[in-house]
């Protein structure tokens, strides 16, 4: 998180460029959603822990080389790009290693709680890590965070040898690119043909991440430095203050465990979308920064809450529809679409407030609106869902 937040910002800061730190936030997407697929496939055929040591390995590796070439070429922008791409290549085969994880960890009743505990720790990391980011850029800039990571990754690569996670060979036959197409066009005919919820489920997410994730993470940098006139530091609180949101969603999905069905994530996500309006408003009626800080602040930790109540419902509800031998791959498959929405929204939204930048306003009003149409909307579809499973439980 630390990595992820401070490059772009670094761009921002020396550009000045909306639409430049929406490109640099935004393109390195490609290699995480060509890479997911491919880590969901490592994720069920290799052990999990032996995967996590190599990437954490690697990414030491990688912020070293970087800091080498950042001395020896003078065009940075291209530079961050490439690191970005490898850095989200690697979390594209990290994330399904740690997603399918939790099912081989935890019994089925309580998935949602095991979810909700890694969704707990990385909402801690990502709030820790974006506030370490932007204070230290702020005073000291890039080589303390690039230096302090490498060190960080080195001991974590040193602890992933500590992991046991339980692990069952599956029979491969064929070349590796076989067995990539092969896992992947399984995975595909599952999610379409067999259980078709999932499809859908993941188009409802394509929309939502596209919408909610990329207004904040583009759109408040910009509203703050750009329209707030704050330094950087105060990207970094705002983001981190936001992460208590994703803390408490975390910690009230683990209390409420199985009972928070997808279809009820949805609805608080529609009521939690709406908070997206404050931050327009304190633009087209004129506020205090320190005023319009604050209320921009607390929107998102409102709407961060909402939102990590509907990834841990929405990964649990793939979870529990795919067999533990797809799992990996199906969630990964599934995963690339809301990926390809972070990428693409922050390229929009990057462009959309360099273009509108008189009537920043409107992209959060629409945004909100937009967003919670679009929740109430999908709740029906798996409600229904809900109702067969019930009626699949009695008959049992």
């Amino acid at each position: 998180m630390v990595l992820s937040f401070t490059l772009p910002l670094y761009i921002l800061d020396i550009s000045g460029s909306a639409t430049l730190f929406g490109l640099v936030g935004g393109v390195p997407y490609i290699s995480l959603i060509i890479v997911t697929p491919i880590g969901g496939i490592l994720a069920d055929r290799l052990r999990k822990q032996r995967i996590m040591f190599w990437l954490d390995a690697s990414t030491t590796v990688l912020i070293a080389a970087y800091m080498v070439m950042s001395g020896l070429i003078a065009s940075v922008v291209p530079l961050v790009i490439v690191k970005l791409l490898a850095l989200n290549a690697i979390q594209g085969v990290y994330i399904p290693a740690v997603q399918t994880s939790v099912p081989a960890l935890v019994p089925l009743d309580k998935l949602t709680s095991g979810n909700a505990a890694v969704g707990v720790v990385n909402s801690l990391s990502a709030m820790a890590g974006m506030a370490i980011a932007g204070v230290l850029y702020g005073r000291y800039g890039l080589t303390p965070i690039l230096v302090v990571s490498a060190i960080c990754f080195a001991i974590t690569a040193v602890m992933d040898l500590l992991i046991r996670i339980p692990f069952k060979k599956q029979s491969a036959t064929g070349t590796l690119a076989q067995i990539v197409k092969s896992d992947i066009s399984q995975s595909v005919r599952f999610a379409t043909r067999e259980k078709p919820a999932l499809a859908k489920g993941a188009v409802v997410f394509f929309f939502l991440v596209m919408l909610l994730t990329s207004v904040l993470w583009v759109g408040l940098p910009v509203l703050i430095t750009q329209y707030l006139y704050m330094g950087m530091e105060f990207v970094g609180i705002n983001q981190s203050v936001m992460m208590i949101g994703g803390l408490a969603g975390g910690v009230v999905a683990g209390v409420v465990g199985m009972r928070l069905t997808l279809s009820k994530a949805l609805a608080v996500l529609a009521a939690g979308s709406l908070f997206i309006i404050p931050m327009g408003l304190v633009v087209l009626i004129y506020t205090q920064p320190v005023m319009a800080y604050a209320i921009i602040t607390a929107a998102g930790v409102l709407v961060f809450f909402t939102m990590q109540m509907f990834q841990i419902a929405a990964i649990t509800f793939i979870q529990t529809e795919t067999p533990s031998a797809l799992v990996g791959k199906v969630l990964t498959v599934i995963m690339v679409l809301p990926f390809l929405a972070q990428a693409l929204g922050q390229v929009i939204y990057g462009a959309l407030f360099e273009r509108l930048v008189a009537l920043p306003w409107s992209i959060f009003f629409v945004t909100a609106l937009l967003s919670a149409a679009i929740a109430m909307f999908s709740r029906g579809l798996f409600e229904r869902v809900k109702k067969d499973h019930n009626i699949r439980n009695r008959n049992l």
